[in-house]
């Protein structure tokens, strides 16, 4: 199948946040479109800004170089990025030019995972090239809708909603459905942002190079056997005072030659606080007397601790050149370029490109019809065979559904079953999109919506032969058309 759509839908993400940040460098300003903070909903437990003139500035990285590393095998697959999508650089600058700062939230679950998620581009856009561009790299047209007056777009397959919307000339918003429909409510009036200490710690944190701040829940630590970790189980103190973490900020600002980074903890109690900051110093006493490294005992001596009440603050002095460092390491990838492109057979075998495409499933018996009106156990959900009504369905659509005893009859006649439950109209446009432009669906095909599979859901039958799967995808059903259509069935007839 190739790549899933939860990689690809990652890697878009992923992409415009650092084509964003890549193409500043060629020139930013000073411009924001209002207080991020005002567009953070209260969900977030993860929230976070970077300056973007200023990043570019501290790790010392043109475009070309930023491009290389995504290019590279560092991001996932040996292609990196370049895997998904193939774009110009100079395209990038001529669409990104002048972002100057990107702001992210996210809601984190308890197993560290994330399905809401927002990332903010400020800057100015051009919203038709943008979206030229993003269909151009998406290989299709992306899904359109309206929100509450909002134009918001996602992948024509993308099962995770990855959206995308422009709030205004000089905002992007990026992430999931949910995040950034709520970002249109907050724009709007119609919801209340975030506050509360974690915002606090982030307005303390976000004014230098970047800052960012998240809460720590409560069970986080709960059933865990901190001894067990290497390097922890001989350690002469109880790392119990974890439990008592709440909220952890960090922050980096420029200051001459050198970024001071600055790590902020907010604990339930004086004590926890007071806890860590011992173990930190012994540890970094002891670091500091054994390690061989000259570079690794500056950058310790540099290191200071601050308790305030509930707050530990660590503050540590980073060169540049030391940032400039750890990010030529991931430049200097070599980047892979396949000289070979598979291609399939001209004439392929049709019986090995059925077993590409869904699941074989037993046929059921189906040698006699029953009373209309009867209904039919079958083995499958929808069915791919068994017994059915007399009569069957013309081809084309059919919005208010199909009873299973039907459609089963047009499977015996080598038909193919579309059936969706889409409760978003933009799913249902799209998939109409993408059947009107296949063939065979004029003269075999039968689309109808389909309230027993899970909703997101599409799923493709023929006889004894059942592929389902999220969203709409031009890629799935044109080939199970091209080689199902007419092909299998007790008898051939087209509807």
């Amino acid at each position: 199948m190739g790549i899933t759509r939860t990689v690809k839908s990652t890697a878009l993400a992923i992409t415009i946040l650092l084509l964003g940040l890549a193409a500043a460098a060629c020139g930013g300003n000073d411009s924001s479109s209002g207080s991020f903070e005002d567009m953070v909903p209260q969900r977030a437990n993860i929230v976070g800004s970077v300056d973007v003139d200023q990043f570019v500035d501290v790790i010392n990285m043109d475009l070309e170089q930023l491009f290389e590393l995504m290019a590279s095998d560092t991001l996932d697959g040996p292609e990196g990025i370049n895997e998904f999508f193939d774009i110009d650089p100079a395209r990038i600058v001529e669409l990104f030019g002048e972002v100057n700062r990107a702001d992210i939230f996210a809601e984190a679950e308890a197993d560290g995972n994330s399905e809401y998620f927002g990332v903010v581009l400020h800057g100015t856009f051009d919203e038709n090239a943008v979206i030229a561009l993003l269909q151009v790299a998406s290989d299709g047209d992306l899904v359109q809708e309206d929100f509450m007056g909002t134009d918001v777009y996602t992948l024509p397959d993308d099962s995770d909603e990855i959206t995308l919307s422009f709030l205004d000339s000089e905002t992007l918003a990026i992430g999931s459905s949910g995040a950034v429909k709520d970002m249109i409510d907050l724009r709007g009036g119609d919801a209340e942002s975030a506050s509360g200490p974690m915002i606090e710690v982030f307005e303390d944190l976000r004014q230098g190079v970047f800052g960012f701040a998240a809460e720590v829940p409560q069970d986080a630590f709960a059933g865990e056997d901190l001894g067990s970790v290497p390097g922890l189980g001989d350690l002469p103190i109880s790392l119990d005072f974890l439990s008592s973490l709440e909220i952890v900020g960090l922050g980096g600002k420029l200051n001459n030659d050198s970024l001071d980074l600055l790590i902020s903890m907010d604990f339930t109690n004086d004590d926890a606080a007071e806890t860590l900051e011992g173990f930190i110093n012994g540890i970094v006493t002891l670091a500091s007397g054994f390690s061989p490294d000259p570079r690794t005992t500056e950058l310790l001596s540099s290191l200071e601790i601050d308790q305030d009440g509930r707050r530990l603050t660590i503050t540590i002095e980073i060169p540049e050149s030391e940032l400039s460092d750890i990010v030529g390491d991931l430049t200097s990838t070599p980047v892979i370029n396949p000289t070979v492109t598979p291609t399939l057979p001209p004439t392929p075998d049709i019986r090995n490109l059925q077993s590409r495409f869904g699941e074989e499933i037993v046929i059921m018996p189906s040698a006699r019809h029953v009373e209309e009106g009867q209904a039919v156990e079958y083995s499958t959900i929808p069915p791919t065979s068994g017994l059915h009504w007399a009569r069957w369905a013309d081809c084309g659509w059919y919005p208010d559904g199909l009873p299973d005893e039907v459609t089963t009859h047009n499977l015996e006649h080598g038909n193919i079953v579309v059936s969706y439950n889409f409760p978003n109209p933009a799913r249902v446009s799209e998939l109409r999109r993408v059947l009107d432009n296949v063939d065979e669906f004029r003269s075999w095909g039968v689309a109808r919506s389909y309230d027993k599979i899970p909703d997101g859901q599409l799923s493709l039958a023929a006889w004894g032969r059942l592929a389902t799967f999220e969203g709409v995808s031009a890629r799935e059903i044109e080939p199970f058309f091209e080689v199902f259509a007419g092909m299998v069935g007790p008898e051939t007839v087209p509807c």
